[in-house]
């Protein structure tokens, strides 16, 4: 069903690698439970150093220490058994202690977003070329990634609008973000579709009214090919086809 009068936001991240490939990376080459470090990540809450750094409240020399720190702590275990549970997953019985080098994880999460997702990027090229459609990119972002991410000055160019966390000072998925952005761009939360690749910040989109893609990892073709039916525009990019 074709939706009318949308304006398309597009988290940054889509539209290149995501860090939580750099994440499972990290883990596989540690030895380190899968999803351990997003969940300990997440365990911060609002004020912990990944989400401080992405709202520009704390220093590149300062956050790799306060980084690795927070996810070795032992009280991450009970975050992530809790996890498992609520996954319908069991829980091994003991989880070792854990040492996570902060820089080391951050350089390896900012590696994969130095390559760009052909599909998404074609899609985007695709829906500016209709003249039908605004669109913009929402993105968590910092300092550290600014300097690290080759494809930032050419993304930039490419979307109507670029609304970064470091900028605004807050960050996905805090609502205050969101309606920020539509109030840059001009357009109420029900005028937009939202894809993004973390499903808190899908959610906390969803609850103010706007139009949600989940793009799961690997799998952008399939996120493209739902936004391309509620647009009414051929999005499909043949050249770089998986399905």
């Amino acid at each position: 069903m074709m939706l009318q009068h949308l304006q398309v936001v597009v988290s940054g991240g889509v539209c290149v690698g995501s860090p939580i490939a750099g994440i499972h990376r990290y883990e596989k080459l540690h030895g380190l439970p899968f999803n351990y470090i997003n969940v300990a990540i997440v365990n911060q809450g609002d004020h912990g150093a990944f989400q401080k750094l992405e709202r520009s409240e704390i220093k590149l020399v300062d956050f790799y220490k306060a980084f690795g720190d927070e996810l070795s702590d032992p009280k991450n275990k009970l975050a992530y058994r809790k996890y498992l549970e609520k996954s319908g997953k069991s829980a091994p019985k003991d989880i070792p202690d854990i040492a996570v080098d902060g820089k080391e994880l951050w350089d390896m999460m900012m590696n994969e977003t130095e390559r760009v997702d052909p599909i998404v990027m074609h899609a985007i090229h695709r829906l500016k070329d209709s003249g039908r459609f605004i669109t913009a990119a929402l993105t968590n972002n910092s300092e550290t990634a600014q300097d690290q991410n080759k494809t930032s000055d050419s993304l930039r160019k490419i979307f109507d609008y670029f609304i970064e966390s470091k900028v605004v000072g807050l960050r996905k998925p805090d609502p205050k973000f969101y309606l920020h952005a539509c109030k840059t761009i001009g357009v109420e939360p029900h005028e937009t579709v939202f894809l993004d690749d973390i499903g808190m910040n899908l959610r906390a989109a969803k609850k103010l009214g706007m139009k949600t893609i989940h793009v799961k990892l690997g799998r952008s073709e399939e996120a493209i090919k739902t936004l391309a039916g509620l647009v009414n525009l051929d999005l499909h990019d043949s050249s770089n086809s998986k399905l």
